[in-house]
């Protein structure tokens, strides 16, 4: 049994996913060091999920020597394909990293201590923007401020999160019927029965891409309100239209 899994829901992400798992890779070597995986208390799986471009193949080149896993997942959508991703995982604590997110070397030397050190069951970590920018700024500001309420509908955005296996048991899956929140039966889960076994760490941050409010015509409000939708009426969590990359990358939906 390895000590992490961190798993990577992927689809057409072809221009953004080797840098996520390099950084993964970075991360994995911070907690010991090494050439293969298979010599550390960490694997990583990236979850395929239907790619109709060149991301498995980016992944196989850029990581299949030091041991990332790619597997296949054919039900789309990105709850499904990190539930097929735990369901193959190995690991006592999962950590669950979107494709366009960049993890700093030190963060899964973190959830080691969240875990082992501190008695955390799962966590948030603080978010970013990769590309920069002051709407992009704000964005992720606001974000961060909201999910720092003390409510259990607060502790959303599964970009960079983490969860002991046994929690993802009690509380889990990722609900496969929505796509926004579908992490809040576990993340919201653990903190309504055990607050103070949650953690939001805003001392570690992830890096995540702001391209589907920046590439298109008022996306930051577009999507602001969608998110407003989906707290108000369960209607606005079931279709979100995702399928806004960059250049080299494909539809994801």
């Amino acid at each position: 049994m390895k000590a992490i899994s961190v798993i990577v829901p992927a689809r057409n992400e072809e221009a953004l996913i080797g840098a996520t798992v390099d950084a993964i890779l970075a991360a994995a070597w911070a907690v010991q060091g090494g050439d293969h995986l298979a010599a550390t208390p960490i694997e990583v799986i990236v979850v395929d999920n239907m790619s109709t471009d060149g991301t498995a193949a980016v992944v196989r080149e850029r990581g299949a020597e030091r041991g990332v896993q790619v597997a296949q997942c054919e039900r789309l959508k990105a709850p499904c394909a990190r539930n097929f991703g735990a369901s193959r995982a190995s690991g006592r604590i999962l950590v669950f990293v979107d494709a366009d997110t960049i993890i700093p070397a030190n963060a899964l030397v973190r959830v080691l201590d969240h875990c082992d050190r501190d008695g955390y069951e799962c966590g948030l970590f603080r978010l970013a923007s990769l590309e920069g920018g002051l709407r992009a700024y704000l964005w992720w500001t606001f974000w961060g401020f909201a999910r720092s309420f003390p409510l259990p509908q607060a502790k959303g955005m599964p970009a960079f999160m983490f969860c002991t296996r046994a929690v993802f048991d009690e509380f889990g899956p990722f609900d496969e019927q929505i796509v926004i929140g579908e992490e809040l039966c576990i993340t919201g889960g653990l903190y309504a029965a055990r607050p103070d076994h949650f953690v939001y760490d805003r001392e570690v941050t992830g890096l995540s891409s702001d391209r589907r409010m920046s590439l298109r015509r008022f996306g930051y409000s577009r999507t602001f309100f969608r998110y407003l939708w989906s707290i108000v009426h369960h209607s606005g969590r079931i279709n979100h239209p995702d399928h806004f990359r960059h250049p080299g990358g494909g539809a994801r939906r």
